[in-house]
């Protein structure tokens, strides 16, 4: 398996009931001894969340004018509100970046020199709120290196930066010039890693993966541990992706100018993306974003990438890290994305669990200090907390939905995505164009024989522990989780092998165990959203 596994010495018992539909009600407390019970306490394994914009120095624009709204939130108080939310890492984005202003790096000395000195002096800001976050026990940093991220861009030039008339020689020039930049702080306590150029068009890839191995080369030379985090971009089917985001792939037709791809061009582009992304970078984790949460619809691209890029991690047994929604937006004065509510935080988390996701990020935890009317405007009020510093209702709903997490992750983090499943149940009376594109009712697991859902769409994945030799199937309701009331309420049937006898199943940060029924059946119940983690035995 890919995740590192940390025993603790304390045995821990398992609080269990045995509840729920399909299941025996008269308790058989002999049975479920420590011996046959699939037991997790010994592991430690947590989920990493952060937040996009995780602070805010007072200052915000609309429309290129700013606006000062009487305080900057870089604060003890704030960043210890932060972290009580769940959040374990810190990322300030455009609040703390590193940017040598002093003059060009290559060019005489003088300019050399007064570059440099703009970085330290843009370090001792950075690492003045470092110590902070360490003081409030956040110990992981994520520092904006905005000098690095675009030296791995390369100005979108298409160029590579190593070879014969290039900007270097060979890898040891590059691996010197990358260790001048990040020896300022790799090795101060509380830097974690470093924000490597977010949504990298396609015309970077070389480039970029050329500075990305610098940097493991640097780690690994110099006895360092910075992580190199990334986000490449997600599928979309407008036009303007395939300039210089997504790379030609033959047999896929040209598209004019405000031209929408079909479905099948742009997925076999996007994987041509992702494959050449992780080709050049050989990374030891991917991640890109996606918001599928819209105005009146869910994004058709979003299940089918999960998909995907789920199977380039378990394929390359690499983790797999997501950046999702927690905020309103306006676009060009249109609603385009919805305020998260309750259901929807469950809908994305469980999906992101479901399908491996072991670091979750969070657009936006600040609402979004940049906002143009003519383009894109973020909804104060929308995100974990206002640019006020005050927390939202969505602040305590994922504070509880983190927490859920983070008990169940010593043992879901044991295992590893395998397959997804999509099930249908005619008429379908909500919208379901977020499954227009993926297969039905056709999938086979390893240990279910069939899936039954009562109204509309469900999803079951199958996950397995390689080192315990055991299953986890996750069954979700993926109805619309704007869809609320009786007719979105549904129930999932699984039959299982005929080799178990009992279940046990995670919801909503609780843990129960259930008997199945005389033909290997257990049923579990939900709103749009909930999902179920079941591990037969």
């Amino acid at each position: 398996m890919k995740k590192i596994k940390h025993a603790l010495l304390a045995f821990v018992m398992l609080a269990t009931s045995v509840l729920g539909v399909a299941c025996n009600k008269q308790a058989t407390p002999e049975v479920f001894s420590p011996d046959i019970i699939p037991d997790y306490s010994a592991y430690t394994d947590q989920f990493d969340f952060y937040g996009y914009s995780s602070i805010h120095d007072g200052y915000y624009t609309i429309d290129d004018v700013e606006f000062y709204v009487g305080e900057s939130f870089m604060t003890t108080e704030q960043y210890r509100m932060y972290k009580d939310a769940g959040m374990t890492i810190v990322y300030p984005q455009s609040a703390l970046k590193i940017r040598g202003e002093g003059g060009a790096v290559d060019g005489d000395a003088a300019a050399r020199q007064a570059f440099f000195d703009d970085r330290a002096r843009d370090w001792e800001r950075v690492k003045a709120e470092i110590d902070k976050f360490v003081s409030v026990g956040l110990e992981k940093t994520v520092i904006y290196d905005e000098d690095l991220s675009w030296l791995g861009l390369n100005n979108y030039t298409g160029e590579p930066l190593i070879g014969e008339g290039k900007k270097f020689a060979n890898e040891d020039e590059l691996d010197e010039f990358v260790y001048n930049y990040v020896s300022l702080y790799a090795d101060y306590p509380g830097v974690y890693g470093i924000c490597f150029a977010d949504e990298p068009r396609h015309k970077a890839v070389q480039s970029y993966g050329e500075v990305y191995n610098s940097i493991k080369r640097v780690n690994e030379k110099y006895g360092f541990n910075l992580y190199a985090d990334f986000n490449l971009n997600p599928l979309n089917l407008t036009n303007y992706v395939y300039n210089e985001y997504f790379p030609h792939v033959e047999g896929t037709d040209n598209y004019e100018n405000g031209e929408n791809a079909s479905f099948e061009d742009g997925m076999a582009r996007y994987q041509q993306y992702i494959t050449d992304f992780m080709d050049a970078m050989n990374p030891t984790a991917i991640q890109y974003d996606d918001y599928p949460l819209r105005d009146g619809y869910l994004s058709r691209t979003f299940i089918p990438c999960m998909e995907y890029v789920a199977g380039v991690a378990r394929d390359r047994e690499i983790e797999f890290h997501a950046v999702t929604q927690t905020f309103g937006m306006v676009t060009n004065g249109t609603n385009n994305m919805r305020k998260l509510t309750e259901n929807g935080a469950k809908w994305l988390n469980n999906m992101l669990v479901g399908f491996g996701v072991s670091e979750i990020s969070y657009f936006t935890y600040f609402t979004r200090g940049e906002s143009k009317t003519d383009g894109e405007a973020f909804l104060d009020n929308d995100s974990f907390v206002t640019l006020y510093g005050k927390p939202t209702n969505i602040y305590y709903m994922m504070q509880e939905i983190m927490a859920n997490n983070q008990s169940f992750a010593p043992t879901v983090l044991q295992f590893d995505y395998r397959k997804c499943g999509i099930f249908t149940q005619p008429p379908m009376s909500f919208n379901t164009e977020h499954i227009r594109h993926m297969p039905k009712n056709v999938q086979a697991y390893d240990k279910v024989k069939s899936v039954k859902v009562d109204k509309e769409c469900a999803m079951v994945n199958e996950l397995y522990d390689a080192q315990n030799g055991r299953y986890m199937y996750m069954a979700m309701n993926i109805i619309d989780p704007d869809c609320l009331g009786s007719k979105a309420f549904q129930t999932i049937t699984l039959e299982f092998s005929d080799e178990y006898n009992f279940a046990l199943v995670y919801k909503d940060g609780v843990q129960s165990l259930y008997r199945l029924t005389a033909d290997k059946k257990l049923s579990v119940k939900g709103e749009p959203g909930d999902a179920s983690f079941i591990i037969p035995f």
